[in-house]
């Protein structure tokens, strides 16, 4: 893992920015700790900063150039197959100086070009640049799994992996309001747009290629796949194969390596693949000091099954108050999935073992297991009879008040939500699910020109199918994947993917749906595939969530939030982005504003109101 920025003049004038280019990679620092570069031609600057994984040594630095001076090149990420790549250029007479998989990207781009990136087996984005041609091209890979933004003025192209790499080269962002209230809806923001005007996120799978004229293409890598036509048991087979290999892939590191263990389903898979592969595996979790919401007792039973070297932090209310300003601090966009909270202290304890961790993420939305993927798929199979089940349910429920942090409360919330997307279609049914804010509550927050938003991307007609290629546009780069780059990165810790291998991907996009979910259960491939390495009660555990109890840690910060400038009519007057009279009403009677999901309405605010006021300070 690391950070990189850089600006390209598409006229003379943006050269006046380069000087810029120092103090934008120097607010990466913190996702490369190990070495600070810059490299400065005619019309392109560009900086690094390095997290070091494999060949540690100096010359592995980057930004880092062919021998001749034409190329240069600045990447994040890991490539898991730059050993054949490189065997494959060595056959053509290329010579190597580093064992790094930073050289074997280099010269394997200026032999093929962006036809390169269609062989690569990892997780990037990257900044190539051609001297002599003036041609940069920045990509980023097929899954997502890290970010690159982009500015853009009528001078100058800048990118970088945060926008606190871009806040250098620009006085001030302008908000986006339609961004302003995805914010809003989903408690992040969705690529290619992002909190700020001019400045837009690469999609997965994008390659931008700017020349003279400025940007020429804009291209998209896509997974291979077809129909998988063998029996269920061959899938199992082949599942296991695909991915012991991609967790082996994965341990090459010449740093301490270890896994995230949180006793789900996927973290459990893949520490017992990586055990596997290292007799002294560290394996590290994370617990809450509220009974509802602790599940460490499970991660507990996975490792003494496994036999692995355990550290565990249970977090506590106190934690989250001493904490509250660095986290918040270390999110370079509003982003208020407030589990992210808990990624934070959970990668700060984990980078204090080790420098390299791997994690289960992916596997929920390749193999269906939300339980938004159940309802869905149950709501496509329900009989009248089962549908009238559900009203009566939530008809007995209306009373209970909707609280995320008791079985009474939850089960109520669930329910009605559950009953309110039974009657839309599945497009409707999936974005309904998908946003933690009602289109109320947004309405009387938003103050300019208040519109619905849609589901973003392109919907399909593959049924069931369509949820899980939702699922893998939004919310696993947008959040998902989003969350843990953001709080890794906050310690310089790097985050493998195992679920995300490219092989994986177009695996798990061949099968067939029932091979994925059932009546009983979602990600059924995975329970069956690995059913001997965990133990019984891991398989058969439904799925929880990495939730956090953000209400009642909640219930002293936010009155002192409230209390703050921030929140104070003038403050709100002036920044004029929301209605005034909504936000008095909701800080009038905290404890009520909190309960059920709007406690996501008032958190997206307090997350917001931190990250705009820091904006505001630096312009």
């Amino acid at each position: 893992m690391c950070g990189l920025v850089g600006i390209w003049a598409k006229k003379s004038e943006g050269r006046n920015a380069f000087g810029f280019i120092h103090a934008a990679t120097e607010a990466l620092k913190h996702r490369g700790p190990d070495y600070l570069g810059i490299k400065s031609y005619t019309n392109c600057a560009l900086g690094h900063t390095r997290l070091a994984i494999i060949d540690c040594e100096p010359r592995s630095n980057q930004p880092f150039e062919s021998a001749d001076g034409r190329y240069c090149l600045v990447f994040n990420g890991e490539i898991y197959n730059y050993k054949s790549l490189r065997n494959d250029l060595e056959k053509d007479g290329v010579k190597f100086t580093t064992n790094s998989d930073t050289e074997v990207l280099l010269k394997h781009l200026i032999m093929n070009g962006e036809e390169a990136l269609k062989s690569l087996n990892g997780f990037y984005v990257l900044a190539f640049y051609d001297r002599q041609l003036n041609r940069l091209v920045l990509a980023r890979d097929l899954a997502g799994i890290k970010p690159l933004l982009v500015f853009e003025d009528d001078e100058k192209v800048c990118f970088a992996s945060e926008m606190t790499g871009l806040t250098p080269f620009t006085k001030s962002f302008e908000i986006n309001p339609t961004t302003l209230n995805q914010y809003f809806s989903l408690t992040y923001t969705a690529a290619p747009e992002t909190i700020a005007n001019r400045v837009n996120a690469l999609m997965p799978g994008e390659v931008r290629v700017y020349e003279d004229k400025g940007c020429v293409s804009s291209t998209y890598l896509k997974t291979k796949t077809s129909e998988f036509k063998q029996s269920y048991s061959v899938a199992c087979d082949q599942l296991e194969e695909l991915l012991s290999e991609s967790v082996a892939r994965r341990m090459v590191s010449d740093v301490p390596l270890g896994t995230f263990l949180s006793g789900g389903l996927d973290s459990s898979i893949i520490a017992a693949l990586a055990k596997r592969n290292k007799s002294d595996l560290k394996t590290f979790s994370v617990g809450f000091d509220h009974p509802y919401f602790n599940e460490s007792n499970y991660s507990s039973e996975v490792s003494k099954h496994i036999d692995s070297h355990h550290f565990e932090i249970i977090i506590s209310k106190n934690d989250f108050k001493q904490s509250f300003t660095h986290f918040l601090d270390a999110l370079d966009q509003p982003f208020a999935d407030s589990s992210a909270f808990a990624m934070y202290l959970l990668a700060k304890k984990t980078k204090e073992e080790v420098t390299v961790a791997l994690s289960g993420d992916g596997a929920d939305e390749l193999f269906a297991g939300y339980r938004k993927h159940m309802a869905a798929f149950r709501a496509s199979n329900f009989g009248s009879g089962k549908q009238s089940v559900i009203q009566v349910l939530a008809k007995i429920s209306k009373p209970i008040p909707e609280k995320r942090a008791g079985k009474f409360g939850d089960f109520a919330r669930k329910i009605k939500r559950l009953n309110r997307g039974l009657d839309l279609g599945e497009e409707d049914r999936y974005w309904f699910w998908c946003q933690f804010i009602t289109k109320e509550d947004r309405e009387s927050l938003l103050k300019h020109g208040f519109v619905d938003i849609k589901y973003p991307y392109d919907w399909g007609n593959r049924g069931f199918q369509d949820h899980l290629l939702a699922d893998q546009q939004l919310v696993l780069p947008n959040d998902m994947l989003k969350k843990v780059d953001a709080m890794s990165m906050a310690h310089g810790l790097e985050v493998r993917t195992p679920f995300l291998d490219r092989s994986v991907i177009e695996f798990a996009q061949s099968i067939p749906t029932d091979y994925k979910i059932n009546r009983k259960h979602g990600k059924r491939i995975l329970r069956d595939t690995f059913s001997d390495l965990l133990p019984k009660s891991i398989l058969t555990r439904s799925k929880k969530g990495f939730e956090i109890p953000l209400a009642y840690w909640l219930e002293d910060e936010i009155v002192e939030q409230f209390q703050s400038d921030r929140f104070s009519k003038d403050y709100l007057i002036k920044q004029d982005l929301f209605n005034v009279e909504y936000v008095m009403y909701l800080k009038k009677d905290l404890k009520s504003a909190i309960q059920g999901d709007r406690i996501y309405l008032v958190w997206a605010l307090i997350v917001f109101q931190f990250w705009w006021d820091k904006q505001q300070k630096k312009s």
